[in-house]
């Protein structure tokens, strides 16, 4: 068992000392284009956390997933369901609250939702300095910029995109709309530096509709399980690096 939840309250008691952390995965239900579930980012976080468990065996358990995320930017398109920032960041403080009162010394929070990003960063200071647990914060895409710039065809991405399809052929190809996947007309902004896309932009209150037809970001029919098996497991592969030396399994690395 690698779930928190499966557990029966005695079998938490006699673990606790060999739990080393807890994962907590965080997305969103929010729309991802015609062709890929609401539930996207916190599928893809669900199954990386799985893989992580399943390498740290007995190390690390997961917690229950929180589903929902800070999504009114996709508010236009329906089906997404937003939260507030301070409903997102009570109710992780409180989870922590509970985890230290178990004696959990460390979390690594697996956030699937770009929109999540600065509310968790605030949490984090937050759970380290009232509750004094070792808190991380892991954006799993963030981890692979250089993986990324070689492996997608195309410069814009970012939502629904040649990037997310091309994981999702790989994390839940069951629940893609294969038929569904189309190009989307993005539409350029008047106003210079201020596209979602832009690597040097300046920051503005934005809605997806006003930057793409169809809610993808990028273009989806570029993406291939094959591009997918690569973003993956290099996600995999570096978040496991982090953990293992967040929660002290790595072997002590000497500088040559």
């Amino acid at each position: 068992m690698i779930y928190w939840h499966d557990l029966t309250w005695e079998e938490i008691k006699e673990r606790l000392r060999e739990i080393k952390a807890v994962l907590l995965p965080i997305g969103s239900c929010e729309q991802h284009g015609p062709h890929l579930p609401l539930g996207t980012d916190t599928y893809s976080v669900i199954i990386l956390s799985e893989r992580l468990a399943e390498n740290l065996k007995g190390k690390v358990y997961i917690l229950p997933p929180i589903w929902y995320g800070i999504s009114p930017h996709h508010m236009k398109f329906p089906g997404t369901i937003t939260i507030s920032p301070q409903t997102l960041a009570n109710f992780v403080f409180d989870i922590a609250s509970s985890l230290k009162y178990h004696g959990i010394q460390k979390l690594v929070i697996i956030n699937g939702h770009g929109g999540n990003i600065p509310t968790l960063t605030d949490v984090l200071r937050r759970i380290r300095d009232e509750l004094g647990i070792e808190v991380a914060l892991v954006n799993p895409w963030i981890l692979i910029g250089d993986i990324i710039q070689k492996v997608l065809e195309t410069d814009i991405w970012g939502h629904a995109c040649e990037f997310e399809t091309s994981t999702a052929l790989v994390e839940i190809p069951d629940k893609i709309r294969i038929d569904k996947i189309r190009k989307p007309t993005l539409k350029i902004p008047s106003v210079r530096h201020i596209a979602v896309w832009e690597k040097n932009r300046v920051i503005t209150p934005w809605n997806t509709d006003e930057f793409t037809d169809t809610g993808s970001i990028g273009d989806p029919t570029k993406a291939s399980r094959e591009k997918g098996e690569i973003l993956f497991n290099a996600m995999l592969e570096r978040t496991l690096e982090f953990i293992k030396d967040f929660i002290g399994e790595t072997e002590e690395r000497h500088e040559s």
